[in-house]
């Protein structure tokens, strides 16, 4: 086995040994899934195949993807699984699903700020009305289980500076009528149609509210700040930071998102809302401190860049209710998340 893939081996049996309340719903079972060729599909995937291998789970997986071969040719080892199908399709145009499936996670969506400006429409339409699709898809099924939906930690909107961290009832301030709401608009609508199903057909739905993450298989083209960081510190850097880097975040490991998202696919009480991320605070500054560290000479590190009044802010969850009905716990720290995240992509890159 090579050494970046005995890497992710290794945070994979970590993680399940942890412990999380009984995975074996899943047993014998046909999940799909939607934007499975992402982080967390690609976690999922390993996990999955994990469960399998060493645990005789006999899990059947069908991935949909825009575009199957592509992830064939770049990841070969996971497109080879036995118990994994991939088909190519648009979730927008998703009509009907494989009989058998009993489990749906539908973590399909366009997350890229970038588009939220360019192509807000594209957003907004992929995001809600995807959901839309693979919800009257999931209510043809006969023995539909679960269905988990990957909504967002935004939809909460603004949080208080001085909030330590959020719950699943709190709900701050989302201007409807600015483009550069589309994701969180969009994400908050998605919830709705769900609940919508709950109310008229039983599905059982579970929402997920997903915050920051970090870890193997996360592309470094993405323009968030730890990716950022990653990906400015790999060529030297400098790091530039918007702002005094007194913004909070909280920055969950990869292998510990897509457990936590396994266990709710098992043991998610339907009708119920978990915040996902870690509870653990981690300000922009300290954080491009803890990556610029795993580097000699450590890049250096510019503050106040671009927008000129960059106000701080804070997105922080309170995950108590996800550890209490699934049983799960944050496995990998921030420290130890970063340090095997930079290790993964200097392997990937040899």
């Amino acid at each position: 086995m090579k050494p970046i893939e005995q890497l992710i081996r290794n945070d994979a049996v970590q993680v399940l040994a942890s412990g999380s309340k009984d995975l074996s719903d899943l047993k014998s079972r046909h999940i799909f899934i939607t934007g499975g060729t992402g982080i967390l599909g690609k976690w999922l995937l390993e996990l999955i195949n994990l469960l399998n291998e060493d645990n005789d789970y006999g899990i059947r997986v069908t991935v949909l993807s825009r575009n199957p071969r592509s992830f064939i040719t770049l990841y070969p080892r996971l497109g080879a699984m036995p118990w994994l199908k991939l088909i190519e399709g648009d979730i927008r145009h998703l009509s009907e699903l494989p009989h058998d499936v009993s489990h749906i996670i539908h973590a399909a969506a366009l997350t890229d700020r970038r588009l939220f400006a360019s192509q807000p429409g594209n957003v907004a339409d992929v995001n809600a009305f995807g959901t839309l699709r693979l919800l009257r898809a999931a209510n043809l099924l006969e023995d539909i289980r679960k269905f988990v939906l990957l909504s967002s930690g935004l939809v909460y909107g603004a949080q208080p500076w001085e909030t330590a961290q959020i719950d699943e009832k709190f709900a701050g301030p989302v201007r409807s009528n600015d483009v550069n709401s589309v994701y969180a608009e969009s994400k908050r609508f998605a919830e709705t149609i769900a609940q919508c199903a709950v109310s008229e057909t039983k599905l059982p739905v579970v929402t997920l509210r997903p915050f920051a993450f970090v870890g193997p298989y996360q592309s470094l083209q993405l323009p968030w700040a730890v990716t950022d960081f990653i990906r400015d510190s790999l060529a030297g850097g400098p790091i530039r930071i918007m702002g005094d880097g007194t913004t909070v975040r909280s920055i969950m490991y990869a292998s510990d998102f897509a457990h936590w998202v396994l266990a709710a696919t098992a043991a998610g009480k339907p009708r119920e809302t978990y915040n996902i991320g870690s509870p653990e605070p981690i300000s922009l500054i300290s954080l491009a401190e803890s990556i610029t560290g795993h580097f000699n000479p450590a890049p250096s590190i510019h503050t106040g860049i671009g927008q000129i009044g960059h106000d701080r802010n804070k997105l922080v969850p309170d995950v108590s209710l996800a550890m209490k009905d699934l049983g799960v716990k944050v496995t990998v720290p921030i420290g130890e998340a970063i340090r095997r995240s930079v290790e993964w992509h200097r392997l990937s890159q040899i």
